[in-house]
């Protein structure tokens, strides 16, 4: 059985390295996501009202990968983790989407072994309410470009739209000093330095039934489209771009990994 929790500001709901032995449906308030990376605490996200927190966790019976903190008062129900496996039986909504991310999780693992990431890795992603926004139906010949948003990052790649002109389009890290060649260099491959805020293979842009969307690789730091965070400390892996501009944050807040992505 559920059990109801009221929250705090500034409370820690569960710390990284935690078992995972509990799932949270927030009811209302925002909670925040920080991964511990290196001596710092990076916001990576937030859990608002309506969302699953801590589920990947119990699925996939891994310790915390992150901290989630309260960042208003709020409620939520704890749930077992067999609670959650009971409810996940009863809810086919629920279900569809956990199978559906579990899915692009191991395809994405069996591209990156084949050294080659695929459009079909993106996979359909679920929308609320069960329809397909309209402005995210994009036309195949929709021009895409790409732009630093930073002064860090056109520092790397240069401050003029970059053209993808190609899908799936990969963005991820150089290799560090020692470090393998990845099997697939990533289609715009990018400097950084310890601590790491990108990760090798960060995210990647894809086509999938009319849309493009954006898939964050299982990265480190996640990725945040628009607003909304993707990544294994969320409930989604891919998020949609619509048409016009977007923003891409790969690697937490505060992040210099910042792009628009200006799509027709």
């Amino acid at each position: 059985m559920a059990h109801p929790l009221r929250f705090k500001a500034g409370e820690v709901l569960f710390r990284q390295g935690d078992a995972s032995d509990c799932v949270l449906w927030v009811r209302h308030g925002d909670i925040d996501v920080l991964r511990e990376h290196g001596d710092a605490s990076i916001l990576i996200g937030q859990v608002r009202g309506g969302e699953w927190l801590g589920e990947m966790g119990v699925i996939e019976s891994r310790p915390r990968s992150a901290t989630a903190r309260a960042s208003m008062d709020g409620a939520a129900e704890v749930l077992s983790a067999q609670d959650f496996l009971d409810r996940v039986s009863r809810d086919a909504a629920l279900a569809r989407d956990l199978i559906q991310r579990l899915s692009v999780r191991l395809r994405t693992i069996e591209d990156k072994i084949a050294g080659d990431l695929l459009p079909e890795a993106a996979g359909p992603a679920s929308t609320e309410g069960g329809g397909v926004p309209s402005d995210t139906m994009i036309p195949g010949d929709a021009p895409l470009t790409l732009i630093a948003q930073s002064d860090a990052l056109r520092g790397r790649i240069g401050g003029g739209p970059l053209p993808i002109t190609r899908l799936p389009f990969v963005v991820g890290r150089a290799p560090a000093r020692g470090e393998a060649p990845p099997l697939r260099r990533p289609d715009l491959c990018i400097d950084d330095h310890e601590p790491f805020r990108l990760s090798r293979d960060h995210f990647m842009i894809a086509g999938s039934q009319g849309r493009l969307l954006v898939t964050d690789l299982g990265s480190t730091l996640g990725t945040v489209v628009n607003g909304h965070a993707i990544g294994q400390n969320f409930m989604r892996d891919t998020a949609p771009l619509r048409r016009g501009d977007n923003r891409v944050v790969a690697g937490g807040g505060g992040s210099p990994f910042d792009f628009a992505v200006a799509v027709g």
